[in-house]
C-alpha cells in the first residue's frame, strides 16, 4: 500500500474528497510567506503512472462524490499523464462528478488552449490558484512568481477552456507600508479575472517562512485586526462578479463572511463598515481561534 508523503495539503472544503497525491510537493516552493514545505525540506517530484493508478485503486470507494489531486501545483504534471489519471480516477468511482487540482499561474500559462480544453472535457472541473495579491509590488517581494497581469490572464485562459477558478487573496501579505494598495489592487485583479470562488485568508506569519525573519527584523510589520478587516472591506466594494462566491469563512479571519456576488455584495460590505465604525470587537473572531493554525 502506498502512503501520502507528508506534509500533504488540500483545500478546506476538498475534506471530503478522495485525495490523490500525484505529486509530491510545492512545484515553485519560493514564496516568502509560506513554510508549508520547508521545515520538512521537501523536494518536488511527480509520482510515476503506476503509483498513481495504485493510490486510487487502494482508495477508491462509491461514497466518494468529488475528488482532489495533490499536491502544491499539481497541475504542473505533463497533460498526458494529467488526462489518464482523471481518467483513471472516473472510471473507479462511479459516484465522483467534480475532479479540482491545485495550480499556480505559471503552470496554467505554460498549458496551451487546447491542452486545458482537453482536460476540462475529461472532467478536470476547477483550478485552486494562490493570487495572494493584485498589487505587483507586493507580488514581488512575496516572490509569487506571476505579476497581476499574468495573473488575470491563466483566470481568463481556464475560463475559455471551461475549468472553474477559485483563487485564494492574502489579507495582510502587503504589510501595514502596501496594506491599501494591496486591497485595491488586488479587487481590480479579481474584477478583470471574473473568478468563479474567492477564498480570503488573513496572514499569519509563522516560523520557518521567510517572511517570519523580515518581521522579526522588523522590515516587515504586519497590519493591525482593524486594518486587515479595512482589507477586506476594500476587497468586498471594489470586487465585482458576474456570478460569484466570496468567502472569508478561514479559521485564519477575525470576519467570517460567506456571499455570492453581485447578489449579497451590499450587505455584505455594510456589515464590514459597520463592524469597523463600531470597533464591534465582540462580533470578531478571537486571536485563539487565528493562533490554533499553523499555515495558512
Amino acid at each position: 500500500m502506498i502512503k501520502f508523503e507528508q506534509p500533504m495539503f488540500r483545500p478546506p472544503s476538498e475534506a471530503n474528497s478522495l485525495l490523490v497525491q500525484a505529486t509530491i510537493g510545492c512545484s515553485h516552493n519560493s514564496c516568502t510567506y509560506c513554510a508549508m514545505y520547508r521545515e520538512s525540506n521537501q523536494k518536488f517530484r511527480i509520482r510515476t503512472e503506476k503509483e498513481i493508478f495504485q493510490i486510487i485503486n487502494e482508495n477508491s470507494s462509491p461514497t466518494y462524490k468529488k475528488a482532489f489531486i495533490a499536491d502544491g501545483n499539481a497541475l504542473y504534471m505533463p497533460t498526458k499523464l494529467l488526462l489518464k489519471t482523471i481518467g483513471k480516477i472516473y472510471k473507479s468511482n462511479s459516484n465522483i462528478s467534480k475532479v479540482s487540482i491545485y495550480g499556480n499561474v505559471g503552470d496554467i500559462l505554460r498549458k496551451k488552449p487546447e491542452e486545458l480544453k482537453e482536460l476540462a472535457l475529461s472532467g478536470l472541473n476547477m483550478v485552486y490558484i494562490g493570487f495572494e495579491s493584485g498589487d505587483d509590488i507586493t507580488l514581488k517581494r512575496i516572490k509569487k512568481g506571476a505579476n497581476k497581469e499574468k495573473t488575470i490572464d491563466a483566470m481568463r485562459k481556464l475560463k475559455e477552456a471551461g475549468i472553474k477558478v477559485s483563487g485564494m487573496v492574502l489579507l495582510g501579505v502587503g504589510g501595514k507600508e502596501r496594506s491599501f494598495v494591496h486591497a485595491y489592487e488586488t479587487a481590480d485583479m479579481l474584477s478583470q479575472g471574473d473568478p468563479d470562488y474567492v477564498g480570503l485568508l488573513s496572514l499569519q506569519v509563522r516560523p520557518g517562512a521567510p517572511i517570519y525573519k523580515s518581521w522579526e527584523r522588523g522590515d516587515f510589520e504586519l497590519p493591525d485586526k482593524f486594518q486587515i478587516l479595512k482589507e477586506l472591506e476594500i476587497i468586498a466594494e471594489n470586487t465585482n462578479l458576474t456570478n460569484g462566491h466570496f468567502f472569508s469563512n478561514h479559521i485564519s479571519n477575525y470576519l467570517p463572511i460567506k456571499a455570492i456576488y453581485p447578489r449579497d455584495k451590499d450587505v455584505t460590505v455594510k456589515k464590514i463598515k459597520d463592524i469597523i465604525s463600531k470597533k464591534s470587537e465582540h462580533k470578531l473572531r478571537s486571536e485563539y481561534y487565528r493562533d490554533v493554525i499553523n499555515q495558512y
